[in-house]
C-alpha cells in the first residue's frame, strides 16, 4: 500500500523501516479475508488506523513502558502499529476471536516484529493467570464502554501503571459510570485528554486510569459478566 501520510509518520519518529512496516501492514489489512477492518479505502487506513493508534504516543507512559497489552486487538490496531512505532517496548495483543488472533500472529510473522505476542483469550481469563497486574499499560480502542473496559483492563495493570481508553466520544454518563467502576478496581485518578490523530479527525479522545492500589481479588468476574453487568452502572 502507497503511504499518502509520510510526513505524519515521521513526526511521530517512525524511521523508514517502520513505514514500510506499515505499508505492508496495510496490504495486509486490505486483502484480509476475515472481517478485521470495515474500512476498505487505503488513505482511510491510514488515517483512521495507523495514525489514529499513533496519536496514543502523545501519552508518555505509554513511550516509556517496558510491557504493554492491548485488550480488544481486533485486527492488532493499535497492537502492531505501537509494535513498529516502540521496537524496545513488548506488546501483547489480546483478543479472544481465533481468526482474528491468526490474523495478527501473520502480521508478527510477516513483518519480523519480534517485540509482538498474540494472546488467544477472553480479557476476564486472561486477568486471572500469571500475567495479572504484570503490564506497564494497557490499551482499548472502542471496544466497549468505560465501565466494562475498567474491569477487562485494570487487573492486567501493575501498581503505578495506566489504563489508555481509545474513545470516538465519551458521553459525560459514561464517564461517570466508568469512573465509579474504576474506583472499585483501583484508580482513582484519570485524565481526559483531546487525541492528536489527524487533520480532519473529530471527537477523538484519550481518557487516561492511573493504577493506585491493587485491584481487588474478586475481579475480574468470570467470562461475559462485566459486560452483562457493569461495574459503577445503576440498576
Amino acid at each position: 500500500m502507497e503511504l499518502r501520510e509520510a510526513a505524519g509518520y515521521v513526526g511521530w519518529g517512525l524511521s523508514e523501516q517502520g513505514m514500510d512496516r506499515l505499508s505492508v501492514f496495510g496490504d495486509l489489512l486490505l486483502s484480509a479475508r476475515s472481517n478485521v477492518t470495515a474500512i476498505r479505502e487505503p488513505h482511510e487506513v491510514e488515517k483512521s488506523h495507523f495514525l489514529d493508534s499513533l496519536s496514543l504516543l502523545d501519552v508518555s507512559e505509554i513511550r516509556d513502558a517496558s510491557r504493554i497489552v492491548d485488550v480488544g486487538s481486533g485486527g492488532g490496531l493499535p497492537a502492531v502499529v505501537l509494535a513498529i512505532a516502540l521496537p524496545g517496548v513488548h506488546v501483547t495483543a489480546l483478543d479472544s476471536v481465533a481468526k482474528k488472533c491468526a490474523f495478527i500472529e501473520a502480521v508478527r510473522a510477516r513483518l519480523d516484529l519480534e517485540n509482538l505476542s498474540v494472546v488467544c483469550a477472553r480479557a476476564e481469563d486472561v486477568g486471572r493467570t500469571e500475567v495479572r497486574e504484570l503490564f506497564d499499560v494497557a490499551v482499548a480502542r472502542a471496544v466497549a464502554p468505560l465501565s466494562v473496559l475498567a474491569e477487562l483492563t485494570m487487573p492486567l495493570v501493575g501498581l503505578g501503571g495506566v489504563f489508555v481508553a481509545a474513545k470516538a466520544e465519551l458521553s459525560n454518563q459514561e464517564r461517570i459510570e466508568g469512573v465509579a467502576a474504576l474506583a472499585i478496581l483501583g484508580s482513582d485518578r484519570y485524565d481526559l485528554r483531546r487525541a492528536r490523530s489527524f487533520a480532519e479527525a473529530e471527537n477523538r479522545w484519550l481518557f487516561l486510569a492511573f493504577k493506585d492500589r491493587p485491584t481487588p481479588a474478586q475481579y475480574p468476574r468470570r467470562a461475559g459478566v462485566p459486560a452483562r453487568r457493569p461495574l459503577g452502572v445503576r440498576r
